[in-house]
């Protein structure tokens, strides 16, 4: 949707819901996720994907975004931008939250000052945009930013969920909030902690009816086990993308389903370039240089998915830089000549070690080494890490992997979801969900402050980026921003303050005869709030 069409959006949801109908399916869907979400709530939820999504299914925004990645009216019934300053927002009516109280200007009011005043990363930082707020009745409400945002409403009014004020107004620690309700066409009935997740359709919900009665999301950690499940029939989907070594035995089974598209999740190589040697640029360039991205794509994902680039934005981003499309590689005697000409002195056993003394001290010294954190129940992710780690031992960089549970992983590189907490690790393969990519969020990822960097796992810290991140969102033109953007790509490419490995394709398996309504968002999957509703 571009910049103008935004200007006014009319309540037109028949248009936005024509398409295939069909009877309710009564038989609960059984749709395995990977680890535990919390209670569901914006503030408890873990993952990007699948646990904004499960949340997102109880809480609505104002916006929502289509398989195309479109911003389309959702609780705003309509919107008028003033001046690239001002929102003005007409609500839906007859919106009510699942305890029966009606949804009104005042709850989004409460929303935004409630994610101001208690931070949580992406939501705070999308709030945080707005300098004031001004209830006009029940469904009327103006939002005026700090600055023009060419983002706002992706980042925020397709982002944020909606919260209860009559419920929230007297929570004082959001996290410690059990009670998921909200105005979505899914309620949460019964949640078992590293067990399952049961969610019942809304009888009320205002919008297209859900076309799932009962949704179980059971938590199966171990990705052999999720597989033998739906192979076995004991579940009807799982959100993990099925093992590239397996698509093609899933795809013969007559009784599953594949649906399949691009993937805009990144996986990526994150460091703490506060670190000894991680703070040197030829340090990290090196480490870009010496891993072989195409081995990783063909060997991990059997070809299904796209080398990371420099620039982190997926090649069909429309801000992609093609100058940054090429991931960079040095042979192993290239890298050692890189480190070589930075002061590194190469030690007996061919690893480097960090000197300024005399090449004969270069034994006692202190050597070029790092430990790398792994997802253990990610077998690719993990598999990734050790690949890594004999790519840079060839290179004169030594590696220790160590897996962890992935809840202990993000806690270690992202505490409480806080970048301002600090980090406590060297190097880590981690992941953003699609959004990061398709909203080309580098702000998020670069920005030193971290109240805007929200994303910045790395402790980058650039005063010129600075100034370009901050640009790229305020610059409302594409082409001016797509400019900006450019840079800020040709700028990471450089400095090298994160390592995108690849962008695994979407193969989602799951059995038509139980649910058969799934619709592919782009580059995400099939796990979002249209795929259960009747279109």
């Amino acid at each position: 949707m571009n910049r103008s069409s935004l200007r006014f959006l009319p309540l037109l949801v028949a248009l936005l819901w024509i398409g295939s109908t069909g009877a309710q399916v009564d038989r609960p869907l059984r749709v395995a996720i990977t680890g535990d979400e919390g209670t569901l709530t914006p503030y408890t939820y873990v993952t990007g994907y699948p646990g904004y999504e499960l949340m997102t299914l109880i809480y609505d925004q104002l916006f929502l975004m289509d398989e195309e990645l479109v911003p389309r009216p959702w609780l705003a019934a309509g919107l008028e931008i003033v001046d690239d300053l001002t929102y003005v927002l007409t609500l839906r009516e007859g919106v009510r939250w699942h305890d029966g109280e009606p949804f009104t200007a005042d709850d989004v009011a409460f929303t935004i000052g409630y994610y101001q005043t208690h931070p949580l990363g992406r939501f705070t930082s999308s709030a945080n945009r707005v300098a004031d707020v001004r209830v006009d009745g029940e469904l009327g409400i103006s939002l005026t930013l700090d600055g023009p945002d060419a983002t706002f409403v992706e980042a925020a009014l397709a982002d944020l969920p909606m919260l209860p004020r009559h419920l929230w107004q007297d929570v004082d620690e959001p996290r410690a909030m059990a009670e998921a309700i909200g105005t979505g066409p899914y309620r949460l009935v019964e949640a078992r902690s590293e067990q399952f997740y049961r969610l019942e359709a809304n009888p009320d919900f205002w919008g297209p009816p859900p076309a799932v009665g009962t949704i179980i999301a059971p938590i199966v950690r171990d990705e052999t086990t999720t597989f033998q499940a739906l192979l076995a029939g004991e579940i009807d989907a799982a959100v993990r993308p099925v093992p590239a070594g397996s698509v093609a035995s899933f795809q013969a089974r007559p009784d599953l389903a594949i649906a399949q598209g691009s993937g805009f999740a990144t996986t990526l190589l994150i460091l703490d370039v506060t670190r000894p040697g991680l703070d040197d640029p030829a340090v990290r360039r090196v480490i870009a240089g010496a891993i072989d991205y195409g081995r990783l794509v063909d060997l991990l994902l059997l070809g299904f998915g796209t080398v990371g680039t420099p620039g982190f934005l997926h090649p069909d981003n429309p801000f992609a830089n093609p100058a940054t499309a090429e991931p960079p590689r040095l042979s192993p005697a290239e890298a050692r000549g890189v480190l070589r000409d930075a002061g590194y002195l190469e030690r007996a056993d061919g690893t480097f070690a960090f000197t300024d003394g005399a090449p004969e001290d270069a034994a006692g010294a202190a050597p070029l080494a790092f430990v790398l954190l792994a997802p253990a129940s990610n077998p690719t992710r993990l598999r990734a890490a050790e690949l890594i780690a004999q790519d840079l031992a060839a290179a004169g960089i030594a590696v220790t992997v160590r897996s962890m549970e992935v809840e202990a992983l993000t806690q270690r590189v992202w505490p409480d979801f806080d970048v301002s907490q600090g980090r406590d690790y060297e190097l880590a393969v981690f992941g953003w969900s699609a959004p990061v990519n398709a909203r080309a969020n580098l702000r998020g990822l670069l920005h030193g402050d971290p109240a805007k960097g929200t994303l910045n796992l790395a402790g980058y810290d650039d005063p010129e980026v600075n100034e370009l991140a901050d640009r790229a969102v305020a610059t409302i033109d594409a082409d001016d921003r797509r400019a900006v953007l450019w840079q800020l790509q040709e700028r990471m490419a450089r400095d090298v303050p994160l390592v995108p490995l690849f962008y695994q394709d979407g193969v989602y398996a799951y059995r038509p005869s139980a649910f058969d309504g799934w619709s592919y968002m782009a580059g995400q999957g099939i796990l979002h709030k249209r795929s259960f509703l009747r279109r």
